[in-house]
C-alpha cells in the first residue's frame, strides 16, 4: 500500500469539503424530517394550505427551528427534572416545555401557525 503524504493545505481542504458535505446532509435530513413529521390532517378535518409562501417558509425555516427548539427544550427538561420532581410538578413542566413546543413542531398542518 503506498504512503500518501498530504501537505497541510491539502489536508485542510479535504476536512473543509467533508464539513460542507456533512452540513448539506444534515440540512437534507432536517428538511425531510419536517416533511415526515408534518401533520397531514388525516385525523381531523384537513384544511387546504391557503398560501404556498407560508407553507414554503414553514418547511424551510419554521419546522427546522422548532424541531431544534423541541430538542433543546427536552435537554433543559432533563437537566431540571430532578428539581421538578422534588417540587412535585414534573408533569406540568414536561407539558409546558416539551409537549407544547413539540405540538407546534409536529402536530399542525403546513402553513398553519394558529396552533
Amino acid at each position: 500500500m503506498p504512503n500518501i503524504h498530504l501537505t497541510k493545505p491539502e489536508y485542510l481542504l479535504i476536512i473543509s469539503n467533508m464539513n460542507k458535505i456533512k452540513n448539506i446532509l444534515l440540512s437534507l435530513v432536517l428538511i425531510s424530517a419536517s416533511f415526515t413529521f408534518a401533520d397531514s390532517g388525516t385525523a381531523t378535518q384537513s384544511t387546504p394550505v391557503a398560501d404556498g409562501f407560508l407553507a414554503a417558509g414553514d418547511v424551510a425555516l419554521v419546522r427546522p427551528v422548532s424541531t431544534a427548539a423541541t430538542i433543546g427544550a427536552f435537554g433543559i427538561f432533563v437537566v431540571i427534572a430532578p428539581f421538578t420532581e422534588m417540587a412535585g410538578c414534573t408533569q406540568e413542566t414536561y407539558e409546558g416545555l416539551v409537549e407544547s413546543v413539540g405540538k407546534f413542531s409536529f402536530d399542525r398542518d403546513l402553513g398553519d401557525f394558529k396552533k
